[in-house]
């Protein structure tokens, strides 16, 4: 179908929305004077002059002649662009000065910008890091879901120890960062674990590494080393429900994964914090905290 006609189509929906232009000129980068022409003048009497079966190049030069601020080389140009830019706009994403939560959305409307970048990471993958139980290497099952029809960012699943998994959400930036962030807890109690990935350059990687950030079993904050080793393409859920997270004693570790082990378990590549609380409350804290660590 036309393009210019499904520009026109995309554009009265988020109008008839409440979106106003201003909002679609901050996310197309062009413009309010010149996406006002475009949508209340041009645009109209084009889709008119089609439907009456005129030809496109006329009735796009007879359109134009309606105002002497769009540039049809320069629309032209940019249509394909701009139609992509203007059909990620989400009603929900724009106009936030009245509302309470502006970073989460501001997240959101980022988000949007990068689902492309997601689906170069989509697939199954076993993630190597330390075991706070023993002197091992946790094996966790993860999978980063394709996008579909709807979504502002990708889903993205992990398996807990007990069983169970979890649901979060990714975010896949063209600047070598990528955000997994999934609450631990399905119940109404929020226990945050974000991994923070360090994105390569390449496409459709095999390796991925990052950083992850959560907490122990008493609520103490811990970060550690992590590794994504990619496992195929993604599978059904009901398939990766029945998976589970391991841990290997290092005893136990083959030659591969004793450099997922070296990489991701050695002294300094965890670090924990305790809750400590004392009347006091002063720099001896610190200290007493560090001390206790060391026997952990």
């Amino acid at each position: 179908m036309d393009r210019l006609i499904l520009l026109y189509e995309q554009m009265k929906k988020l109008r008839e929305t409440g979106v106003r232009m201003k909002d679609i000129s901050e996310e197309t980068n062009i413009a309010s004077s010149v996406l006002s022409s475009l949508y209340s003048s041009v645009l109209p009497v084009y889709v008119n002059l089609r439907s009456n079966g005129e030809d496109p190049e006329k009735s796009l030069d007879q359109a134009l002649q309606q105002v002497n601020n769009v540039s049809k080389r320069k629309l032209l140009g940019c249509l394909d662009a701009l139609y992509e830019k203007v059909c990620h706009i989400d009603a929900r994403f724009v106009n936030t000065k009245n509302n309470g939560r502006p970073f989460l959305d501001d997240i959101e409307k980022e988000a949007v910008k990068y689902l492309p970048n997601a689906g170069v990471y989509t697939g199954l993958y076993l993630a190597y890091s330390s075991s706070s139980f023993s002197d091992g290497l946790k094996v966790e099952p993860y999978m980063i879901a394709s996008i579909t029809d709807g979504d502002t960012m990708p889903k993205v699943y992990s398996q807990s120890m007990s069983g169970e998994y979890y649901t979060g959400v990714g975010l896949f930036s063209p600047f070598q960062i990528g955000y997994l962030m999934f609450n631990e807890q399905k119940r109404l109690q929020l226990a945050l674990k974000v991994v923070y990935l360090q994105l390569p350059i390449i496409e459709y990687p095999n390796i991925l590494k990052g950083i992850y950030l959560t907490h122990d079993y008493n609520r103490n904050p811990i970060a550690r080393r992590i590794l994504f080793i990619r496992q195929g393409d993604e599978i059904p859920l009901e398939e990766f429900a029945n998976m589970r997270t391991e841990v290997i004693p290092k005893a136990l570790l083959n030659n591969e994964l004793i450099d997922y082990y070296n990489y991701t378990c050695e002294e300094g590549d965890v670090i924990k914090s305790m809750m400590l609380v004392s009347p006091e409350k002063d720099l001896n804290d610190l200290k007493r905290e560090k001390e206790l660590l060391k026997l952990f």
